[in-house]
C-alpha cells in the first residue's frame, strides 16, 4: 500500500477571537468546516495566523477549541518544558492595538517530537511570531514545521524578519517548511525565468503601496515593482526554502484581495497571492499538489484564503549524519 500523502497547510484566520456574538460564532463555524473539509481523512499540519487575544492564555484557548472543533491536535512538550501548552507563539504586549498570535495544529495520526516545540514570541526577531515543533510525520526522520506571520508595514524588518525565519532551517539535515502571511510578494520563478507572480501594483495607486513597492528616488513616474528582496532571500539556494506553488509550476491563484469590509470598502491591493507555503529543498522534491481552497464559504470566513500543499514525505532524502 502506498503511504498517505502529507498535507501542509496555511490560513489567516482574519481577527478571530473567542466568538461571543452570533456573526462572530457563525465565521468561526465557516472557519471550522474549511478547515474540517481540508484535513478530513488526511495526514498534515496546519499553520493559523491572526488569532487574536489580549492575552496569551485567550490565545491558547482559543487555539485549543480551534483543534476540539476540527478534529485536529495543538498540545505540545516545549522546549525545557515539563506540561504540554498549545503550540502558539505571541505578539509582544503593546506592540499593536490588537495583540495577534501564531500557531501550529496536526492530525491526530502524527506525533509532535517531545521537546523539539518552540516558540518565537514577538520582539527583537519578529513582529508576531514564528511557532516552530518537530513532527513524527510519515517520513524516515522527524520534519520541521512552522507558523509564521510577516511585518505588513515595514519591508526593512520583513528582510529582516526573513534572516530569522531561515535560521530556524540553519542545520543541514533539517527538513520541513513554514505556513506563513508573508505580508509580500513571492520572488520564486517558474521554469522559464519569469516570476510565478506577475507584478501586481503597476496601475494601483493608493496610500497602502508605499509599504509594498520600491520607489525609484528619482523617477517619480516609474513603475510600481514589488518589493521582493524578503522572498530573494529565503528561496536561494544552498539553503533556501521554495514556494510549492511555484516548485510544481502550477497556474497562479489568489489567496485574498476578495474581503469587503465593515463599511463596504473593497480591498486596495486587489486579488494577489501572499499566502504560500515555502518548505526545504529536499521537501520541495516530494511536492505533489498545490491547492488554493474556494468557494462562498472559503470566502465568507476570512480575508485570506486556506492554501494546502500535498507531500510524498516517504520520499524524503536526507542528509547523512
Amino acid at each position: 500500500m502506498t503511504p498517505a500523502l502529507f498535507r501542509f497547510g496555511t490560513y489567516n484566520l482574519f481577527n478571530l477571537q473567542i466568538p461571543t456574538t452570533p456573526d462572530e460564532k457563525r465565521r468561526y463555524e465557516l472557519i471550522v468546516g474549511n478547515i474540517r473539509s481540508a484535513f478530513q481523512n488526511r495526514t498534515g499540519v496546519l499553520g493559523v495566523q491572526e488569532l487574536l487575544g489580549p492575552t496569551k492564555s485567550d490565545a491558547q484557548q482559543l487555539l485549543r477549541y480551534l483543534a476540539e472543533d476540527t478534529g485536529l491536535m495543538c498540545e505540545v512538550m516545549p522546549v525545557r518544558g515539563k506540561r504540554t501548552v498549545p503550540a502558539l507563539a505571541s505578539q509582544a504586549p503593546g506592540a499593536s492595538a490588537h495583540r495577534f498570535h501564531v500557531g501550529l495544529l496536526w492530525t491526530a495520526d502524527i506525533e509532535p517530537v517531545p521537546g523539539t516545540f518552540r516558540a518565537y514570541e514577538g520582539g527583537s526577531d519578529f513582529w508576531h511570531g514564528l511557532a516552530m515543533g518537530d513532527f513524527r510525520a510519515g517520513g524516515p526522520v522527524p520534519t520541521r514545521w512552522c507558523s509564521y506571520h510577516a511585518d505588513p508595514f515595514r519591508p526593512e524588518r520583513r528582510l529582516q524578519e526573513a534572516h530569522r525565519v531561515l535560521g530556524v532551517f540553519q542545520e543541514p539535515d533539517v527538513a520541513g517548511g513554514v505556513a506563513a502571511d508573508w505580508n509580500s510578494i513571492s520572488a520564486d520563478r517558474r521554469p522559464d525565468g519569469s516570476y510565478y507572480d506577475p507584478e501586481p501594483y503597476l496601475e494601483q495607486d493608493h496610500r497602502k503601496l508605499r509599504y509594498q513597492v520600491i520607489f525609484d528616488p528619482d523617477d517619480a513616474d516609474a513603475p510600481k515593482l514589488a518589493d521582493r528582496r524578503a522572498g530573494e532571500f529565503l528561496r536561494r539556494d544552498p539553503g533556501g526554502l521554495h514556494d510549492t506553488a511555484a516548485v510544481l509550476d502550477t497556474q497562479w491563484q489568489w489567496s485574498c484581495g476578495h474581503w469587503i469590509d465593515a463599511k463596504g470598502r473593497a480591498d486596495d491591493f486587489g486579488r494577489r497571492r501572499i499566502d504560500t507555503l515555502r518548505v526545504t529543498e529536499n521537501v520541495a522534491a516530494t511536492a505533489r499538489a498545490h491547492r488554493t481552497h474556494y468557494g462562498p464559504d472559503a470566502e465568507a470566513a476570512s480575508d485570506h484564503l486556506l492554501v494546502t500543499a500535498d507531500f510524498a514525505l516517504h520520499e524524503l532524502e536526507v542528509t547523512p549524519a
